[in-house]
């Protein structure tokens, strides 16, 4: 998202992102019934911005840049290994032990754990419960492909999310065009949509009606080549509510996962950890051993969460969609929506935001 740039701007990796990756300027939604039903929203109209682009990125070679990045920085990185567990003295969190490629297990002490395994949640799951998003229950199907249709100019980087469905069977599409060439396809259908159709087989099978059911789709796609087969992932969205402890924090998908819906994964994470970092600064400064330390932090993280979440409920509840594509469209509301698309959800006291959590209030 736009608004994660201040991220990869202090972290001095902005120049490499713009020679590697197609750069976004907006995204547009269309109805997958009829796809003259459009409507763009582009990042330099929302109410801040501070930046009018993102980056469309395939995330292994994302991650991989970044990865490679803190190596330089002065990291010590320990590439191929995997933690077994999470040491503690019987009152906090002292550190890990981990495998190395050979086999043999190391211990590491540390003044704090950061828990960054994602959805595995290594640490944060066992501290508190897992809670399923209320009306979040979806299935996820994808693939990537070569020669689907695209925007041009300034506009082909755009994601192009394609609304299918109603009611409970309401879904979308995703096409995230890469620089290569490639773009990755997929489809969020919720939980009795998938049910209705299981006889039809597996991943493949129901990614290919979700595309009967989004002639949008059929047409942005007729004539590419799938590079494999599509494959799905379920009940993706959930909450957890003790995301730090005793020597311990979580961030990223260990603190929580919401909807793709609205592309917010990468972009929580990415400002979720630069601001812990801060407070892991200070705490280990001052010394401050304390979980509370970090109150501010966490209070911040949930609340940028929680305007997301709204929002994804209610589109799929319907209210979103008919504001989405309203014709006309309320020139202040559609700022807010934009704001939104760009990440920026921690001006907690800004009047759009304001007006979108009243609008839009997380359940659950």
């Amino acid at each position: 998202m736009p608004q994660s740039l201040d991220v990869l701007e202090a972290l001095g990796v902005l120049d490499r992102m713009r020679s590697r990756f197609l750069i976004k300027r907006g995204a547009r939604f269309v109805d997958g019934a009829d796809g003259r039903r459009t409507v763009r929203y582009a990042f330099a109209d929302a109410f801040h911005p501070r930046w009018d682009h993102a980056f469309e990125v395939p995330r292994d070679e994302f991650d991989d840049l970044l990865f490679r990045h803190a190596a330089l920085c002065g990291a010590v990185v320990h590439e191929t290994w995997e933690v077994t567990r999470v040491l503690s003295d019987g009152a906090r969190a002292t550190g890990v032990e981990a495998r190395g490629p050979d086999g043999t297990c190391h211990t590491f002490d540390a003044s704090w754990v950061v828990d960054a395994t994602g959805r595995e949640a290594m640490v944060s799951r066992g501290a508190g419960p897992i809670e399923r998003i209320p009306g979040l229950d979806r299935t996820a199907l994808y693939t990537q492909m070569r020669g689907t249709w695209r925007d041009t100019d300034e506009r082909e980087g755009d994601i192009q999310i394609v609304v299918f469905g109603s009611g409970d069977e309401r879904g979308w599409f995703w096409l995230i065009p890469f620089a290569d060439g490639r773009t990755s396809v997929g489809a969020v259908v919720s939980g009795a949509w998938a049910r209705a159709r299981r006889a039809l087989g597996g991943p493949e099978a129901l990614f290919a009606a979700a595309i009967d059911a989004a002639p949008a789709v059929a047409e942005m796609v007729r004539g590419a080549e799938a590079l494999f087969s599509p494959r799905a992932t379920a009940d993706f969205s959930f909450r957890i509510r003790t995301i730090r402890g005793p020597g311990w924090i979580a961030v990223g998908d260990s603190a929580g996962f919401i909807d793709p819906l609205f592309s917010t994964g990468a972009h929580l994470a990415m400002i979720g950890a630069f601001r812990a970092a801060d407070a892991l600064d200070s705490a280990i400064e001052t010394g401050d051993p304390r979980p509370e330390h970090f109150g501010e932090w966490e209070r911040e993280l949930r609340a940028g969460a929680d305007l997301f979440t709204g929002a994804v409920q209610a589109f799929y509840d319907g209210d979103l969609v008919s504001y989405l594509f309203a014709d006309p469209q309320h020139p202040f509301l559609r700022r807010a929506i934009t704001s939104m698309l760009s990440g920026d959800v921690f001006s907690e006291n800004a009047r759009w935001a304001c007006e979108m959590r009243a609008r839009f209030p997380a359940r659950g």
